[in-house]
């Protein structure tokens, strides 16, 4: 546990200094058989930019093959709610027809951001009653993070591997549309999550900034951290 502790808050400096988030799932690896329905966390870890400016909206985007699974929800999780008190609002958008889930998320007022380590969703899924055996992934690699400086960053996903029927053969791919292109489809549902809230909600507004080239020794550092979160968990 203190090893990994550690490890962990060295790493961490290397991904705040490149302003990089990170998104995991907890577990890594679900084995389903075809018609279950499973639950899933995804962990985000930031630590926001150099000035300490923490995040002010996160768009979780899980992304998977339609004809394997389905994402039926996607409910919130408290990692917005770290740093100084506030209060935190959700909508998720679900276009299954594109495999794609969205849980768009912020803060307001923005008091800050959040940083850390903590669970930003957690997802049901189910798996096709027809789906054949093999390992196809849940993707979060088109997420977004926006800083209370208005500056995206950069993120990195760390895919779930669902394993189905116990096969070990790689299924074939999806080829996903642009995300920012959901929020005006006709298949695409969008569900205000704060019905109890004192808040207006408008369309999907995906942050479209760039991520900068990240470079080999911060795929090292990336690595070490994904290990260390594990370790983490694991103890």
């Amino acid at each position: 546990m203190l090893v990994g502790a550690l490890t962990l808050g060295g790493i961490g400096s290397v991904a705040a200094g490149d302003r990089v988030a990170i998104i995991s799932s907890d577990p890594a690896t679900i084995t389903a058989q075809p018609g279950d329905e499973f639950t899933v966390d995804v962990v985000l870890y930031g630590e926001g930019s150099h000035d300490g400016s923490g995040a002010s909206s996160v768009t979780l985007a899980a992304q998977y093959h339609p004809e394997y699974l389905e994402i039926t929800d996607v409910e919130r999780g408290p990692w917005l709610e770290q740093d100084e008190e506030t209060d935190v609002y959700a909508t998720q958008t679900l276009a299954h027809e594109q495999g794609t889930a969205l849980s768009t998320q912020w803060r307001d007022p923005v008091a800050g951001g959040a940083t850390g380590m903590a669970r930003i969703a957690t997802l049901t899924v189910s798996v096709a009653p027809d789906a054949p055996p093999g390992e196809t992934a849940i993707a979060f690699g088109e997420s977004e993070v926006e800083l209370a400086t208005d500056w995206p960053m950069p993120v990195v996903g760390e895919s779930a591997t669902v394993v189905i029927d116990g096969g070990e053969t790689e299924l074939e791919s999806f080829d996903h549309p642009d995300v920012d292109s959901l929020s005006a489809d006709a298949n695409a549902t969008t569900v205000d999550e704060n019905s109890d809230a004192d808040t207006t909600t408008g369309p999907l507004d995906a942050l479209s900034n760039s991520v900068p080239e990240l470079g080999v020794g911060f795929v090292i550092a990336f690595g070490l951290v994904v290990l260390a979160v594990r370790t983490v968990r694991s103890d």
